[in-house]
Order: C-alpha cells, then structure tokens, then sequence
C-alpha cells in the first residue's frame, strides 16, 4: 500500500472513530436519561371464576393468566429487575407473601404467618420486601429479605400502617395511616424512624406510589367525595387531583419511565385498568373485560444497551474493524450487551 493511500484510509479511520464515538456517546446519555423503559402490567382479575393475577402488554394486547388457584390471589408487585413477582395469596387459608417468576412459575411462600401478611413491595435493590402484617394484633409495615428471613415490624402503631411503598433511593417508605384519626399518606425512613403525614386532610388519602424519581407521589383520596388519583410533590406539598369521573378511580402506579400512570377505575360499572399520562390527560382503558381487573402494576424492563460503533482501520483487507472504547484508541470486538393496597 502506498503511503499517501495508507495516509488517506488513516485519516478516514480516524474520522469515522471520532464520529462513531460522539454518536456512542450522545446515546449513551439518552440511555442514562431513561435507565428503564416500561415492560409487562401485572394486575387482579376475576374473568375465570377466581381472583388470579394476570400479565399483559403495557398498551393492552395479549392478556396472559399467571395463578391458577380458586382461593384468591392479590397484590402483584414486581422486582426492580422485572423477573419476579411479589404478590399475597390466601391458598393457605390466610393471606401470605408469595413471590414467584415472571411466568407464574415457582411460586414459593415467603412469610408463612400466622396472621395477614399483604400488599408487598421491594426495595430498589431488590433485596428486601416490606409488606402490612396483622401477625402482632393490628396492622403494621413490616419488611423481610427477599428470601422472607429476618421479619421486621418498622412501624408498631396501634393504628393501621397499610400498603408500603418504596422510594426510588430506597432512602424512605411511605404508607398509609390511621394514626391521626383517618387515612392518611405517611412517609418515613426505611428503617422505620421518622414517620411524617404527607396529605393531613380530613379524608382519606392512601396507596401512595412513588414516581421513578423520587419527586412525586401518586395516591388515592376520598377528599372531593369519590375515589380519584392525585399527585403531590415528595413533602406533600402541591396536592393535585388527576382523575375526574362520577365513578371511583384508585390504585395508581406509575410507569418505569415515570411518563404515564396506570390505575383501577369502576366508571365502565366494572373495575378495570386504565393508563393515562403523568398530568391527567389521555385516559384509556387497557382492559376491557366483563370481570372486575384492577390493582395493576408496572414490569421495569433494564434499558435497551447500545452496541458501540464499528470504525474502520489501515488495513490492507478494508473490512470493518471493532469499534474503539471509550478509554483507548484501540478497537475492540463490538456486540450488544444485555443489559399498593388491597381494594377488594
């Protein structure tokens, strides 16, 4: 090869390295922006005789039965790294936490009590679950590992301290409470000190659900005389109302990419899973069933991961070459990586 020909291939390769890296690099940050995006809905259903939990498609589409068990399951829940599902079950003659695959298999009790255990949420981490526990004579938070060792009551309030929800940070659990005389959204450290009421309305607000990041709560309340969503900000501040019908609208959850909420709503006569977006507007029903569907939750998927860019080489065979890493100048083989409460 000539000099001034492997001279003009050098520069090209050059060029193409420093292109193909600013794209990397322009989508790993977009990447970064969104570090999940939104898989599967889990949700109650009654369509088969039963109550079983049921998985579908976050527009709709296929809906997959998970249970079979005529005793009654509630409570879906999903892991932080979507491959499980936390959920309660009666099949024991009470309610317990039981936590099983995606697809409905291995389903294994987790907490075994004697008393009601319900309504079970994991920690960012995925390594902890808490749950409401009625085991000590009254409602408590609990949380246990993911295993179901090591059961820990955070709350010991003669009130009601029902439905935990995570923060993202897994900094703080909020919960509602009765301890001030109705239900209200509470939030408090995770280790149970700290409890604060967020909502101190006279009505009832409960099942808070975090937003992805941390910011905003989604909750339940009966202020305005019927069930409607609300959100507010983390401190409770900027109390604000999403859902408006003549019928009942509950069990928020938000999406994985914090843009919509899903939720139960009765306004078709029947309960039924609806998504709307984060501020409200564009509220659809997924469902569509003749039997009541409701208490969905929301499947995170990990973020799609991104193959770094081929980039072109002096070499004498012109085939492409790996692309180059982020700390070296070197190519190298490119590829993609893989990456609230009962109501009824």
């Amino acid at each position: 090869m000539s000099r001034a020909l492997y001279s003009t291939r050098l520069r090209a390769a050059l060029l193409l390295g420093v292109l193909g890296f600013v794209a990397w690099a322009l989508d790993a940050v977009a990447a970064a922006a969104v570090p999940t995006s939104n898989g599967k809905l889990a949700f109650v259903s009654t369509r088969d005789g039963s109550t079983e939990l049921y998985a579908m498609d976050a527009l709709g589409g296929a809906q997959t039965r998970l249970t079979v068990n005529a005793t009654g399951e509630l409570a879906p829940a999903w892991s932080p790294d979507g491959r499980r599902i936390a959920f309660s079950s009666l099949r024991n003659g009470d309610w317990d936490v039981y936590v099983m695959n995606a697809d409905g298999t291995e389903q294994t009790n987790l907490t075994q009590s004697a008393g009601f255990d319900d309504v079970p949420a994991w920690s960012p981490d995925g390594r902890r679950v808490a749950f409401s526990s009625l085991r000590n004579g009254d409602w408590d938070v609990y949380v246990m590992n993911a295993d179901g060792t090591n059961p820990t009551n955070l709350t010991r309030n003669p009130a009601i301290d029902y439905a935990p929800a995570w923060s993202p940070d897994g900094g703080k659990i909020a919960f509602g409470s009765t301890r001030d005389g109705n239900y209200d959204v509470y939030a408090m450290n995770a280790d149970g000190t700290s409890a604060a009421n967020l909502t101190g309305t006279p009505a009832d607000d409960l099942q808070p659900a975090w937003s992805p990041d941390g910011r905003k709560v989604a909750f339940n309340s009966v202020r305005d005389g019927i069930d409607a969503v609300y959100v507010m900000n983390a401190d409770g501040t900027a109390q604000t109302r999403l859902t408006d019908t003549s019928a009942g609208d509950f069990d928020p959850v938000w999406s994985p990419d914090g843009h919509k909420i899903a939720f139960t709503s009765v306004r078709d006569s029947d309960a039924e899973v609806y998504v709307m977006n984060a501020n409200g507007t564009g509220q659809t029903n997924l469902t569509e069933s003749p039997a009541d569907d409701y208490s969905p939750d929301w499947q995170a998927l990990p973020a799609r991961s991104h193959r770094l860019p081929a980039c072109a080489a002096p070499v004498a065979d012109s085939r492409p070459n790996p692309a180059p890493s982020k700390s070296s100048s070197r190519c190298r083989v490119s590829g993609r990586r893989r990456a609230g409460a009962r109501t009824r």
